[in-house]
């Protein structure tokens, strides 16, 4: 059993071996800790994640996709929001470190192909909504923000390793970008 105290006590390198392994059921967390957990994991590797040796990077990689995926099974955050910590820190981890297609949250490819899969709406349809957003029903203007959400750290993410050769797909969403509430 862990419990959060005990968790924010590891330094950064044991904190990920255990929550690469530590499946909800085996922590003493509530769903508001995870959240928690989610933030610790997230803060400490911005701070060091650069400094790692690669084997340890691999493991904080697959610690913070379990710990996300812990998060979402308890309650503790969405589907969608875990989508966009996942390419809010690895946009950050991507300004410091290369791209790496050995790791989950530096494969620009993968966080690409998931970025145009999870965006709530296809582009002709955003681009409807989004020329009088503030006429629109709370709905849709929620699905206006969620894609918004996405789009910004997945199109930094896109410019960032690849902006002369920007799918196409990619710099459509671009230009909507702007008119999004």
């Amino acid at each position: 059993m862990h419990s959060l105290e005990h968790l924010i006590s590891l330094p950064l390198r044991r904190l990920a071996e255990t929550l690469e392994s530590c499946a909800p059921a085996e922590a003493d967390l509530e769903p508001a800790h995870w959240l928690s957990v989610v933030e610790l994991l997230t803060m400490r590797l911005d701070q060091s994640f650069a400094d790692l040796p690669a084997e340890y990077q691999r493991t904080c990689s697959a610690a913070f996709t379990r710990t996300l995926n812990n998060a979402v099974d308890v309650g503790a955050i969405d589907h969608h929001e875990s989508v966009v910590r996942r390419l809010n820190l690895s946009l950050t981890l991507l300004r410091r470190v290369p791209p790496s297609d050995q790791l989950e949250m530096l494969d620009s490819e993968r966080l690409l192909d998931l970025l145009l899969r999870e965006v709530p709406l296809s582009i002709e349809e955003a681009r409807i909504l989004s020329s009088d957003w503030r006429t629109r029903d709370i709905a849709e203007i929620r699905t206006l923000r969620r894609a918004k959400n996405l789009l910004s750290p997945g199109l930094a993410i896109a410019k960032l390793v690849s902006a002369e050769k920007m799918e196409p797909e990619l710099k459509a969403w671009e230009q909507i970008f702007p008119m999004l509430p």
